[in-house]
């Protein structure tokens, strides 16, 4: 791999960096040290979450929901060599779409959401920023940045899944609610019904706070 990252903005966990790898180009992401965890103590969390990642997307991608292709994962480094994918983040996506468009792409991450999800895998931070369109003239999505994510079969870390975009939508959408509705539409799986009822008790619980 070549040059150094530009400097992360402040609280960033890790560094994307355009570069190449055996002549092919890729997206370095280099988990960034923490100046407040021990030294040793943070090469071991940095390495473990690079291991991490790299077997989620690898799980996911045996699950059939599209992400980036990884490479190549250096935990030495705490680099991952991952596919470069040109397009938009859905987030910049929507505001060009028109509605049918866009509410077709929220069903098609719904199938991908459920497709996670009902292979034991959750993202740990699903916004409309951590979904790419390559193809804006086609549906399709692509997961990116699982390093929040994990292995579970329990229904709360898939609620908070389903949590954190809704609230992503109401932050930056009038038409949260309907567009939410169509991801719903594509998130169909056997344990779609106990996933919801988390996401209700979730919701419920950000009301007493």
């Amino acid at each position: 791999m070549t040059a150094a990252a530009p400097a992360p903005p402040p609280g960033a966990e890790a560094t994307l960096e355009p570069t190449v790898l055996l002549g092919r180009a890729v997206l370095a992401k280099r988990r960034i040290a923490k100046a407040y965890r021990h030294p040793s103590l943070d090469a071991r969390l940095r390495a473990e979450r690079t291991r991490d990642e790299a077997k989620l997307l690898l799980a996911a991608r045996r699950a059939g929901v599209a992400v980036p292709l990884l490479y190549d994962a250096d935990r030495a480094t705490s680099t991952l060599a991952l596919e470069r994918i040109a397009g938009l983040t859905l987030q910049e996506q929507a505001e060009r779409d028109d509605a049918a468009a866009l509410a077709r792409r929220m069903t098609r991450l719904g199938r991908a959401v459920a497709g996670l999800h009902a292979a034991g895998l959750v993202h740990g931070d699903l916004t409309l920023r951590n979904v790419l369109v390559p193809d804006p003239a086609r549906d399709g999505v692509v997961l990116v940045d699982f390093g929040l994510g994990g292995f579970t079969q329990e229904s709360e870390p898939r609620g908070v899944d389903l949590h954190i975009l809704e609230e992503a939508l109401d932050a930056m959408r009038p038409d949260a609610a309907v567009l939410f509705s169509s991801f719903l539409m594509g998130y169909t799986w056997p344990g779609a019904a106990a996933a919801l009822k988390r996401l209700d008790e979730i919701r419920e619980r950000g009301r007493y706070r």
